[in-house]
């Protein structure tokens, strides 16, 4: 049996043994499959999210590569995250409190049940979830009460699409302190170029810095996917706190290596973000 999922010009087939979940929520379908490669795989609306055999390494440079280049971080904001891993990875820096705003509670519930490498998140007192809008929570936010803004978002679609908006970008800047920082999801170069050059545009009208990075999931389609770094003052590669990155605990992806070489830009990339990227 196999779970087959088709992004752009791209399908993918997983091995699976079996369906072991489903429901529908408000937003999307949710399903959970059971793979003796890649232990249990969440699938939102027929996209993998997560799998147990890779998530760390989405998740972990999503959430180290801003925290590692913010020189005195305190306060994290995740949009998005439902299944609790960015989560889990800020909160190994134990000077981080973490507030998560999740629209679909189904997705919790779901993590809660089949995702044990999260369970202790949700009861961590550093730790602050808010089901609501992300778009909504971020625009009733003060000025400059966020260290970092992560966003962990499905792609740009349906009820997500206000995350890839301009003005979201403009509030998230505005949200941000003086030396903030942002990492959002922004598809694949590989998949969906276009796509991410808009994300990269946008984002680069509102902050001075803002770079791409890449990181490797066997269990998305194209395998090569992307963040985008945001930066009022920090530079990713130039202001990296070594102490920071080489001392956390349990990692299976991420160090100061990785975070320097993931914003190596191969030679077709470079010339298709001429003129967007900001570094």
């Amino acid at each position: 049996m196999y779970f087959e999922e088709e992004q752009g010009f791209i399908k993918q087939s997983l091995k699976v043994e079996e369906k072991i979940f489903e429901t529908k929520s408000k937003y999307q379908n949710i399903e959970v499959y059971k793979s003796a490669e890649l232990g249990n795989i969440m699938v939102l609306d027929g996209n993998a999210m997560m799998s147990q055999k890779d998530e760390s390494t989405y998740h972990e440079m999503l959430a180290h590569v801003p925290v590692c280049t913010h020189r005195e971080p305190s306060r994290v904001l995740i949009i998005g995250g439902g299944d609790g891993g960015t989560a889990r990875e800020v909160l190994r820096h134990l000077d981080l409190t973490v507030d998560m705003v999740e629209i679909d509670e189904e997705v919790v519930n779901t993590a809660k049940k089949y995702f044990e490498e999260n369970k202790d998140i949700w009861d961590n007192p550093r730790f602050n979830l808010t089901i609501a809008d992300g778009v909504d929570f971020i625009s009733g936010c003060e000025d400059k009460s966020y260290d970092i803004i992560l966003v962990d978002s499905t792609d740009n679609k349906d009820h997500a699409n206000g995350l890839f908006d301009a003005m979201f970008y403009v509030q998230a800047n505005r949200v941000l302190k003086d030396d903030g920082l942002m990492a959002v999801q922004s598809g694949s170069w590989f998949v969906a170029m276009d796509e991410h050059k808009e994300i990269l545009k946008k984002i680069g009208n509102v902050f001075g810095i803002a770079m791409p990075y890449r990181y490797e999931m066997l269990s998305y389609p194209g395998i090569n996917w992307n963040f985008i770094l945001a930066s009022k003052k920090y530079h990713p590669t130039a202001d990296i706190i070594l102490q920071r990155a080489d001392l956390i605990e349990g990692l299976k992806y991420y160090n100061s290596d990785i975070q320097r070489a993931a914003f190596a830009v191969p030679t077709y990339v470079k010339k298709e973000l001429l003129g967007i990227a900001k570094n």
